[in-house]
């Protein structure tokens, strides 16, 4: 009796025809913005760790939607630093921490639907901290905040209020908590994608020229491609493989020559512990790569990877570790707001009016209700 294959090995036959074999290729960029540079072995470069005065600041964000409707929705989002200097962690003088409330409304005007978003900090002192509601009113179809040809959900403008929001707090950890040579080191990539962003964007960077403060941004994913559709950090690291820096921490650079005005970067690709099987890209502020010698990018790039020693995560630096987790909302803490937010409203006799609108979107809630989820 021959074995009937199930399903699903016919679909590991079918991945693994697609993905094996396939060559490393060289990177790929659809913009013309973007000048690609040839894979090498030749542009690895060893890292090395010692111990420098650098300080260095961590930023991550979180949001999470506490009322959603498909005409508004109102969100906590959460903001949190952190400040290294080595392996020592460093007291902030700012607020570690800052929290604060989106509501955001659709509403109409000249016959467009426009989304208006007010933000409310948990403390009144942390408005300064904080975009300009104004920079925050978006037509709903907006090309950089749309999905396809959909008119944008109204989730990815409170969405973007986040990111404003750390870039905003950024620039006044820039200001109030380092010194010249030291890093700042953003969660993501130093691309701006939505409208209005790179305004807040660039008067962060223009504080980190005037201070002399190197700024950077850490991406935990990348959806770079090469020219044969292998990830590109999985084509570099493969490419290291036949090199002598194998089994070593290394940067590799150049990948790329960007001359899009909305990504002001200087792109590497980096494992920042011997044991890590991580690859990350990394990018540095181009407008001090270009004023920095090799000795001050293996500096900046060694003082990272001498705060990646965390034996849980070898390779990502303990300093966004922790900014993830203290940014993170939970879902228990969500809960409260929910109901802090119900109650309020059902005190002050709106809840019936809000809860119309809710039912617009929360039937899927009910059915995961019912499955037991």
């Amino acid at each position: 009796m021959v074995d009937k294959k199930l399903p699903i090995h016919l679909v590991l036959e079918n991945l693994k025809n697609r993905i094996n074999n396939i060559p490393l290729g060289n990177p790929q960029f659809a913009d013309p913005r973007y000048q690609e540079i040839e894979l090498s072995s030749k542009h690895f470069h060893p890292i090395e760790t010692f111990d420098n005065n650098r300080a260095i600041c961590y930023i991550d964000g979180g949001n999470i939607a506490i009322a959603r409707a498909p005409n508004f929705v109102v969100e906590l989002t959460r903001l949190h630093s952190c400040k290294y200097q080595g392996r020592e962690r460093i007291r902030n003088v700012l607020p570690s921490r800052i929290e604060f409330y989106t509501v955001c409304c659709a509403t109409l005007e000249n016959d467009k639907i426009m989304y208006e978003t007010e933000i409310i900090p948990v403390k009144d002192e942390w408005i300064k901290f904080l975009p300009n509601s104004k920079d925050l009113k978006f037509d709903s179809f907006d090309v950089t905040l749309m999905s396809g040809r959909q008119r944008a959900s109204i989730d990815r403008v409170a969405d973007s209020t986040r990111l404003f929001a750390e870039w905003s707090y950024t620039k006044y950890l820039i200001e109030n908590e380092l010194d010249k040579n030291d890093i700042v080191v953003k969660d993501g990539s130093l691309q701006t994608l939505v409208t209005n962003e790179a305004k807040y964007a660039n008067k962060t960077y223009d504080e980190a020229i005037r201070k002399g403060v190197i700024f950077s941004g850490l991406s935990k994913t990348s959806s770079l491609f090469t020219t044969t559709g292998y990830p590109l950090l999985s084509s570099i690291s493969e490419l290291a493989e036949n090199t002598n820096l194998k089994d070593e921490s290394w940067y590799y650079h150049p990948i790329v020559d960007i001359v899009h005005p909305d990504h002001r970067a200087e792109m590497f690709a980096v494992k920042l512990h011997k044991n890590s099987e991580y690859v990350f890209r990394f990018e540095i502020l181009r407008d001090q790569f270009l004023n920095m010698s090799s000795e001050d990018v293996d500096s900046v790039i060694g003082a990272l990877a001498l705060n990646s020693n965390d034996i849980c995560f070898p390779g990502y630096p303990y300093g966004l570790i922790e900014a993830d987790r203290f940014a993170r909302i939970s879902n228990q803490e969500r809960g409260s707001h929910e109901i802090q937010f119900m109650s309020v409203s059902a005190s002050s006799g709106f809840w019936a009016s809000i809860n119309r609108h809710l039912k617009c979107v929360n039937a899927h809630s009910m059915l995961d209700n019912l499955a037991g989820e």
